[in-house]
């Protein structure tokens, strides 16, 4: 699995998710490697002193509940099958 992004002149970061070889993967499966990668983060952080694991958990969960109550946030969405 791939992901790159990019940051574009709007501002914003564009993700784009990639199998590899053509290889079709369960959305269960991007989404455990998301979530754990939004783990990871939260803990490398966290032992680096910047914040606490608390407070960065809640960022995120704040971000997440913000872009999905927001009906801007997914409107140039491009999925492609």
């Amino acid at each position: 699995m791939f992901i790159k992004y990019e940051h574009r002149e709007d501002g914003r970061m564009y993700i784009n998710l990639y199998s590899g070889h053509g290889k079709h993967i369960e959305y269960e499966e991007w989404l455990s490697v998301m979530v754990g990668a939004v783990s990871l983060t939260i803990r490398m952080v966290g032992e680096k002193g910047y914040k606490a694991e608390g407070e960065i958990f809640r960022n995120v969960m704040e971000h997440l509940t913000s872009e999905f109550t927001n009906p801007d946030s997914f409107k140039d969405l491009e999925i492609r099958r």
